[in-house]
């Protein structure tokens, strides 16, 4: 569905952070550009703000801003799109206020490191286009509020905006998704400074509600997803397998003693051996899969090679990975370039639930089955035993 609005409405995307809870992923890679199926995060929001009728973006980069700017330019994303360099990241208000100069109608403003459902953006815009609201909020219910920003309302208006705290005062959470008119520009550029040094986007809002003007909210259906954790990102690509369609390349090679699942996407350029592909999965170009192996809900990205009777399951690969022989990845992720030996093993299941080491401290994943989080370029040898919940930095050789 497309959105016919009014007046032109553009779209602003904040992709400058470095996403450290995310680390080794995004030390060499910008939180955006991270898999989501055979796209990126950011390509998917492009792709949903395209289908909704949005024509104009405006990016707000920083860290690694080159990779983001090199994956516009090299694809055919259809929507003009325009790059704000957010030099110092003070904050989401500091990347609305310097994109106050660039924006000229009323927008929607994403964080860049969102999953949400396609047609939700169609049916934001539609309300926020017939209400008399400055700005409108996407919210959503949460079993866990103590995590996010969480959000009091009274009927259609939003009463409360409240940081993380460990007694929220109501399960709704703050999306990271918003609607505003053009003229918001001037209380979000009146942003003061925060305690820990940021200019805050929700203390831009309670500006407006405090001079009295209506900010909205709306209850965000469908599937959403902050992308900040590592666990994230398998459970983001995950959610993106159970949309796949049944496609196989005339261009792939595929042994007829194998046996592939449905659905399953196997691009071009790939060679399966006899080995079994069980749905979902998501098989890139140029991949090659010899005998014996079993792929079992993966996303298998472009020029990976994986040898026999390897076992990979609930995990993503990137580009350019090598696993050797007899190797088992589960619940894991391994960053571009990375070269697995033969015989080893990434181990997942836990009597309890496994903690992960998220800017130098320990935090619990509240699942007892989780692999390894591999950076870029990792060498690991021959005949390893990986304790789930690891993290390898890029460039290791173990």
């Amino acid at each position: 569905m497309v959105f016919a609005y009014g007046d032109l409405i553009e779209a602003v995307i904040l992709a400058a952070g470095k996403g450290v809870r995310l680390s080794p992923l995004t030390d060499e890679i910008p939180k955006p550009m991270l898999p989501l199926g055979d796209t990126t995060i950011l390509g998917n929001i492009l792709r949903i703000f395209k289908s909704s009728g949005i024509e104009k973006v405006s990016i707000i980069v920083g860290h690694k801003a080159e990779i983001i700017k090199d994956y516009i330019k090299n694809n055919n994303i259809g929507l003009q799109v325009s790059f704000i360099e957010q030099k110092e990241r003070l904050g989401t208000g500091h990347a609305l206020m310097i994109a106050s100069e660039y924006v000229h109608s009323d927008f929607i403003c994403v964080y860049g490191d969102l999953l949400f459902k396609e047609s939700f953006i169609v049916s934001l815009l539609s309300k926020f286009e017939s209400s008399d609201a400055i700005a409108m909020m996407a919210l959503t219910e949460s079993e866990t509020p103590e995590f996010f920003g969480s959000v009091t309302v009274k009927g259609d208006e939003v009463s409360g905006i409240f940081e993380k705290s460990e007694n929220p005062p109501s399960n709704l959470i703050n999306t990271g998704i918003y609607c505003f008119k053009k003229d918001a520009f001037s209380y979000i550029n009146k942003t003061k400074l925060s305690p820990r040094g940021e200019y805050e986007l929700t203390d831009s809002l309670k500006m407006m509600m405090q001079d009295g003007k209506k900010v909205k909210w709306m209850p965000l259906g469908g599937k959403w997803l902050d992308i900040g954790r590592p666990w994230d990102l398998i459970d983001a690509n995950m959610f993106f397998l159970g949309t796949l369609k049944d496609y196989l390349s005339q261009d792939s090679k595929i042994s007829p003693d194998s046996k592939i699942g449905s659905p399953v996407h196997i691009d071009s350029f790939s060679t399966i051996g006899s080995s079994e592909i069980i749905s979902p999965c998501l098989i890139s170009s140029n991949v090659k899969i010899s005998d014996n192996s079993k792929i079992n809900s993966s996303v298998i990205r472009k020029n990976v090679v994986i040898g026999k009777n390897c076992v990979i399951e609930d995990s993503v690969i990137m580009e350019g990975v090598k696993i050797g022989d007899n190797s088992v990845v589960s619940f894991s992720i391994i960053g571009e370039n990375s070269e697995i030996g033969s015989n080893v093993i990434f181990e997942s299941k836990s009597r309890d639930t496994i903690k992960v080491e998220i800017k130098g401290a320990l935090v619990d994943s509240n699942r007892k089955q989780l692999g390894s989080i591999v950076g870029k370029n990792v060498k690991i040898k021959d005949n390893m035993a990986i304790k789930p919940g690891q993290k390898i930095e890029s460039g290791s050789i173990i």
